[in-house]
């Protein structure tokens, strides 16, 4: 089966997606938390593992139409360093400059951008024939594309 242009996401409360939904009518947001090894795992003595991890929040805007509008970043520093209550403070700061939002479902095109020379964004992987949260690939889309995903 091809991958689908428009990729549905279900919103799970208190997982991957809770942060998810639309704002300012029909705009939709999706933030969260990430994280990218800074080198290749197993390249490091496996107790380093956390000074070798870095932790991004991201928000994601889009259209309704699910064109990709823009992200806003935030380096929390790495696993070692980073406070992971300041982490959900930062998040819910990100998500309240919105504006009103209804928490919810949305529907968006795949997308890719670039943050400290990473690609961020919902990836194709034309092969298996999924579409995965990078990096990391922290959550995978595939069929029957119903917005449930996979981690």
């Amino acid at each position: 089966m091809k991958i689908p242009t428009l990729i549905p996401i279900n919103r799970e409360e208190d997982y991957h997606t809770h942060y998810l939904g639309t704002f300012a009518g029909d705009m939709q947001f999706w933030a969260y938390e990430t994280f990218v090894h800074d080198q290749p795992v197993g390249s490091y003595p496996h107790e380093d593992w956390q000074k070798h991890r870095k932790e991004y929040l991201l928000m994601h805007t889009f259209d309704a139409e699910g064109n990709h509008l823009n992200t806003q970043h935030w380096y929390a520093g790495t696993t070692a360093e980073c406070d992971n209550n300041l982490m959900e403070q930062k998040l819910e700061e990100m998500v309240s400059e919105l504006g009103d939002i209804e928490f919810g479902n949305i529907i968006v095109k795949l997308f890719d951008i670039k943050i400290d020379g990473i690609t961020f964004g919902l990836i194709p992987d034309e092969n298996l024939e999924y579409v995965n949260l990078q990096p990391s690939s922290t959550i995978s889309f595939m069929e029957p594309w119903d917005g449930e995903y996979y981690t």
